[in-house]
């Protein structure tokens, strides 16, 4: 029973670090038009809090900021062998992003931000999917309630920083295949599978669920250095972050519905009664004693804690003319720094585990460029390019993350003096990538990945 244990936990711990190599970066419709490049020019709204606190500084008066994000993703995998194609199922998810500030000075200025890096979902089909048995539906949700100050320190340098609380929710949804459990009797050899007593490959016999939940503290900061009128360089950085995680795992039983005919070869009590090779056996009594207290398969809560690596950008921004600008920023997330993670079950019959992840470093190209098309009308457009954080090996339903390219269009416009409104459309085209749906075997198919992000928002001036 140890392998189911593995599975599921495996399953939890590298989805959240493919979250982030992922990424979920569209927490402003006026950064997200432009790609996100905001490292030396972050949009005059108060977002400045998440992408670059320095450019809080100069930012005069008082400002709201809300917006939404809305994620549709497509999704595939195709198996090698009988090239059937299983498609994601997942749902339109949106990501809030809210921020407030005010000037207390002409260098002083302090706000606060609420946004989610952490929103994604992957949900597959449990009915013939062989992926099933990793993980079929992963969630996500993390919000980051961060206080910021931003400082003008000379008419050239801006200062900023800001303290994020975190509030953080996973959860995780898994399928057990019974002919993979090992065995529990002293009379076969130790490592026998139930396959090896006739019971075949991708019988389903538990539900799992894991949900946790957990907090932590990061701290943002950065400077934007204005070179002349026309070209400024700046950047950020976000420390990394502990995650104290404490939660439930659950397991359900779901019925096999097989019955062994005479002569099987199963020889195990079930219920107070002898399944023997004579008469027929219902696979579901020798499945029940792994739900019992104490055993593996019982319910106890879960508890572990993640360090999440820091992150940063480094970028420019140059002013063509009066009303051109071109601008772009380099992300780097230090993703080879993460490596253990412990998981401790309170079931003593599940034992616990300790992972080691093999994530590598990301990094992200974004070029954006604005066109004040009008006095009251602002033209966005943008693209970045993004490495993948997970390695070769474990590419899974859980999260299939890849190399990406994505392309982004939007627009700002005035509709009153003291009101503003943002919209934008991003596409991501994610490059297929071979992956795995069972973690003995390998890499036996291809995933495929799109999606199709909408975003609005509006401003409003004080």
């Amino acid at each position: 029973m140890r392998r189911f244990a593995f599975l599921l936990c495996a399953g939890v711990i590298p989805s959240l670090g493919a979250a982030q190599g992922f990424g979920v970066y569209e927490h402003n419709t006026c950064a997200m038009a432009r790609a996100g490049v905001t490292a030396a020019s972050p949009c005059a709204d108060g977002s400045a809090i998440y992408f670059s606190p320095a450019g809080l500084a100069g930012l005069s008066g008082t400002h709201f900021t809300a917006g939404v994000t809305l994620i549709g993703a497509q999704g595939s995998f195709t198996d090698d062998f009988l090239a059937r194609q299983t498609k994601l199922d997942n749902p339109i998810i949106p990501v809030p992003n809210a921020y407030f500030t005010h000037a207390f000075s002409p260098k002083l200025t302090a706000g606060i931000g609420l946004f989610a890096p952490y929103g994604l979902e992957t949900k597959w089909p449990t009915d013939n999917f062989t992926g099933r048995f990793v993980g079929y539906n992963t969630d996500i949700r993390s919000i980051y309630i961060q206080p910021t100050i931003g400082y003008q320190v000379t008419p050239r340098l801006k200062v900023g920083v800001g303290v994020a609380y975190i509030t953080s929710r996973l959860e995780l949804h898994q399928r057990a295949d019974f002919s993979t459990q090992i065995v529990p009797s002293a009379a076969l050899p130790p490592g026998t599978p139930f396959s090896a007593l006739g019971i075949p490959t991708g019988t389903d016999f538990a539900d799992a669920e894991l949900e946790a939940t957990g907090t932590g503290f990061a701290i943002n900061f950065g400077g934007i250095l204005k070179i002349n009128d026309r070209l400024s360089i700046g950047g950020h950085w976000i420390t990394r972050k502990t995650i104290k995680y404490d939660g439930s795992a659950t397991f359900t039983r779901v019925p096999t519905g097989l019955i062994l005919p005479i002569g099987h070869k199963i020889q195990l009590p079930a219920n107070g009664a002898l399944c023997d090779t004579l008469s027929p056996c219902n696979v579901d009594n020798v499945v029940a004693p792994f739900f019992l207290p104490g055993q593996p398969l019982s319910p106890g809560n879960v508890s572990t804690s993640i360090t999440m690596p820091p992150q940063g950008t480094l970028g420019f921004s140059y002013k063509v003319n009066d009303s051109w600008t071109v601008m772009a920023d380099y992300q780097l997330v230090v993703w080879g720094w993460f490596n253990t993670v412990n998981i401790d079950f309170a079931n003593a019959g599940t034992p616990d585990i300790q992972l080691h992840p093999q994530n590598k470093d990301t990094h992200g190209f974004r070029f954006g460029t604005e066109y004040r098309y009008s006095p009251k009308v602002v033209l966005r457009g943008g693209y970045l390019y993004h490495t993948a954080s997970s390695p070769s090996n474990f590419v899974t339903p859980l999260l299939p993350e890849a190399a990406r390219n994505e392309f982004t269009v939007g627009a700002g416009i005035d509709l009153t003096p003291k009101l503003h409104a943002d919209l934008a459309y991003q596409y991501i085209r994610q490059n297929d990538r071979r992956g795995l749906v069972n973690v003995s075997v390998g890499n036996t198919g291809v995933y495929a990945f799109s999606a199709h992000l909408f975003g609005a928002g509006l401003a409003y001036t004080f």
